[in-house]
């Protein structure tokens, strides 16, 4: 039997903020406005994924008449965006930077980056690791003693922080960069660095921004670099943040 094929829908505008369509997805079937919002921050930049064809197409002419241009596009069509290298440390130089990514330093030129990406998503805030102080039995039976469960978990119901990340990919599609502002070493920003890590972080971008002028960035790049309010534009989760860059690497023009 041959297999179905499933269509995503997924919005043209390469600029497009991802809560944008949800008064238009709230007001189709089986959407809610808490629905609506749930789904364009866990495939922002979609409309609908693993539609038939029919139900694809319906979609479409409906986003149209509410002002969202969508393309469709098999699902096996839809692509992944390329592993990503951690990257530790990017220094900008004349035509190019380096970057420091598993041990080793390599180089690229700004005019190879043909994607600009920046993200933010809440999630817990992982656990300390308490491995010496749990072999401790004194110090257990304190905590015991003063009616706390020592080593309690971490639950999804408890503190959530703010993570931000930003993808940088070449336009051959072999190299990806990943930067998260925890991880980088921000001394070649040199004397103008800051205490904060996002400050930094904002700084680099923002040099990074200007090197590349010709690079697809997305809707939360510019916020960021602007300082501007960022709830509105905040993902699900991780994953979410690949789903976009695939949708950006799914209606990006082709060089």
């Amino acid at each position: 039997m041959t297999p179905v094929t499933l269509y995503a829908a997924a919005l043209k505008d390469i600029s497009a903020e991802p809560l944008a369509p949800a008064a238009f997805l709230a007001g189709t079937k089986g959407y809610t406005k808490d629905s609506a919002r749930a789904f364009l921050r866990a495939q922002p930049g979609f409309l609908g994924r693993g539609l038939g064809l029919e139900e694809a197409k319906q979609l479409k002419a409906a986003a149209l008449a509410a002002g969202f241009e969508t393309v469709l596009a098999a699902e096996t069509d839809v692509p992944a965006p390329p592993p990503a290298l951690t990257v530790s440390r990017l220094e900008l130089g004349g035509t190019g930077f380096s970057f420091e990514a598993g041990g080793a330093i390599h180089t690229a030129e700004f005019g190879a980056v043909a994607f600009l990406t920046a993200a933010a998503f809440d999630a817990p805030v992982p656990p300390l690791s308490l491995d010496a102080i749990k072999k401790d039995a004194i110090f257990e039976k304190i905590m015991t003693l003063a009616g706390d469960p020592p080593f309690a978990p971490v639950t999804e119901t408890g503190s959530r922080e703010t993570y931000f990340r930003a993808d940088l990919l070449t336009a051959d599609g072999i190299l990806r960069l990943s930067l998260a502002p925890e991880n980088l070493d921000f001394s070649p920003l040199g004397p103008g660095r800051s205490h904060s890590s996002l400050v930094n972080f904002r700084q680099l971008l923002k040099r990074l921004s200007a090197a590349c002028p010709k690079a697809v960035v997305n809707a939360f790049l510019p916020a960021l670099l602007e300082n501007r309010p960022l709830a509105q534009l905040k993902l699900a989760n991780a994953q979410a943040c690949e789903v976009e860059l695939s949708r950006l690497l799914l209606v990006s023009p082709r060089k």
